[in-house]
């Protein structure tokens, strides 16, 4: 009985953990996937060198990846692309830079544009003026696109592009679009597991740690 109680235990803790380790890994970004239309039209992966691998600019590359990473702010775009100075000024990332690529062909318009919902998770009403800026790998420029829809009930952003490449999206928190000195950091909600799973993973490991301590008192007294 013991054995079996110590071995639903440990395979409980095991199960807990490769959860945690599944979660873990993985390149997809939590951060926007593809919603309505778009699913299955369109892959959305995480922002790192890799996946950016059709940005052929270094220094465009860097900018975007010290954006995501925190360490420049979304506003140095501008260095880049001056014509963007006035729209990034004032915004925070809703989401981090991620690549944005069709599948089959993605969605077009009647005139030729890629259509794209996705879900926003960290989307919510204290969130203004939602846009999304993208680097575009075919033409090498910077541009800031605003969405046709943002659904702030369904958490979803429809935008058209004209080209897909690195896509992240902005927008203006309450009373930070009057102030043009409120820090406009890269850094943007983590990617992902969620804390709880790290709590189940430590409640299990400490349940297994119990037992063994239970089980080992009552062969003593035996």
């Amino acid at each position: 009985m013991k054995k079996r109680l110590l071995g639903t235990l440990l395979a409980a803790a095991l199960v807990v953990t490769q959860a945690v380790s599944v979660f873990a890994a993985g390149s997809k970004t939590t951060q926007a996937t593809p919603s309505g239309d778009s699913v299955g039209k369109y892959e959305m992966t995480e922002g790192t060198k890799e996946n950016f691998s059709e940005v052929t600019s270094q220094e465009v590359l860097d900018k975007i990846l010290a954006v995501n990473e925190g360490t420049a702010t979304l506003e140095s775009i501008a260095e880049q692309a001056e014509e963007l100075k006035t729209e990034l000024q004032g915004k925070t990332l809703v989401t981090k830079f991620f690549d944005l690529t069709p599948v089959d062909g993605g969605v077009k318009t009647e005139d030729g544009k890629y259509k794209v919902t996705f879900n926003v998770p960290n989307l919510t009403e204290s969130l203004k003026n939602v846009k999304v800026v993208h680097y575009s790998t075919a033409r090498s420029v910077w541009e800031v696109i605003t969405p046709s829809d943002v659904n702030y009930t369904n958490k979803q952003i429809t935008a058209e592009f004209t080209d897909l490449s690195p896509v992240a999206v902005i927008a203006e928190k309450d009373g930070t679009a009057a102030d043009s000195t409120t820090s406009t950091s890269g850094t943007a909600p983590k990617t992902g597991v969620s804390s709880d799973w790290g709590l189940y993973a430590g409640a299990s490991v400490l349940l297994l740690g119990a037992a063994v301590v239970v089980l080992g008192r009552n062969r003593r007294r035996a």
